[in-house]
C-alpha cells in the first residue's frame, strides 16, 4: 500500500485515545512500530515517530501498522485519522466487547466510499465516539461527508475541527522530537513475524497438498 508522506514521519497519522499518555506505554509496547505520544487534554495523541514498522515486510508499513492496530477496552472509543493511497481514512473503535474496527473512506473528487473488505461507518457512531453528540449535528457531519473538494489532509483536519477534537498539528505535521518516545518490545515483535511465517508456512503447505490432489 502506497503512502502520502507527510511533514512527519511516515506520512500523515493520527490516533486518538482517552485518557493520560502515560496509560498507553504498555499497549504501545506491544506494538510493532515506534510512536510518539502527547497528552492533549481529555485525549492522548499517538503519532509515528519512524516510517517504517519493525515487523518484517509486507507488514512494516508504519502508517498501516499504526491504522490497523486494536486498542484495549480501557482505551476506547480509538479513533484514527489517516491519509493512505491518497485518500482520508478515519476509523473507530467503540468500547464493546469483541467490536469490529470501523472505517470511514473519503477520496478527492469522489467523497465517502465504501471501503472494500471493511466494515463502513456510519456518521452517528463517530460523531458518539468523539464526545461531540451535544456540539455537532448529523447534518453538520454529512454535509462535511458530503464534500468531495479538497485534499485528504484539509478534509481531515477540518473533520477534526468540526468535531472539536485536538491534535490538528499532530495529523498536519508528525509529533515533534521533543515528545516522548514508546517503541515496541522485540519480544512482541519477534512474536509476530513468527506468527506471521507459521501462517505462510502453513498456507503453502496447504496450497501443496491441494495441487496433490489435483493431479
Amino acid at each position: 500500500m502506497n503512502v502520502e508522506r507527510g511533514q512527519g514521519a511516515g506520512g500523515h497519522g493520527l490516533v486518538l485515545v482517552p485518557g493520560p499518555a502515560r496509560a498507553v506505554h504498555r499497549w504501545l509496547r506491544r506494538g510493532l512500530v515506534a510512536v510518539r505520544v502527547a497528552d492533549l487534554g481529555a485525549w492522548t495523541g499517538i503519532c509515528l515517530a519512524e516510517d517504517r514498522a519493525r515487523s518484517a515486510a509486507p507488514y512494516d508499513v508504519g502508517l498501516e501498522v499504526l491504522a490497523a492496530a486494536p486498542a484495549p477496552l480501557s482505551r476506547r472509543p480509538a479513533l484514527g485519522f489517516f491519509v493512505i493511497r491518497e485518500r482520508a481514512v478515519v476509523t473507530v473503535q467503540v468500547r464493546a466487547w469483541r467490536s469490529a474496527q470501523i472505517w470511514l473512506v473519503w477520496e478527492p473528487g469522489v467523497g465517502v466510499r465504501t471501503p472494500e473488505s471493511l466494515r463502513p461507518m456510519p456518521p452517528t457512531v463517530l460523531i458518539r465516539a468523539s464526545g461531540a453528540a451535544e456540539r455537532v449535528s448529523l447534518e453538520r457531519l454529512s454535509a462535511h461527508l458530503a464534500l468531495t473538494d479538497g485534499s485528504p489532509i484539509a478534509w481531515l483536519s477540518s473533520l477534526l475541527t468540526l468535531l472539536d477534537l485536538p491534535g490538528v498539528e499532530l495529523l498536519e505535521h508528525g509529533g515533534t522530537a521533543d515528545l516522548e518516545e514508546i517503541a515496541p518490545s522485540v519480544r512482541s515483535v519477534r512474536a509476530f513475524d513468527a506468527m506471521v511465517a507459521e501462517d505462510a508456512a502453513y498456507r503453502a503447505e496447504l496450497g501443496a497438498r491441494e495441487a496433490r490432489d489435483e493431479q
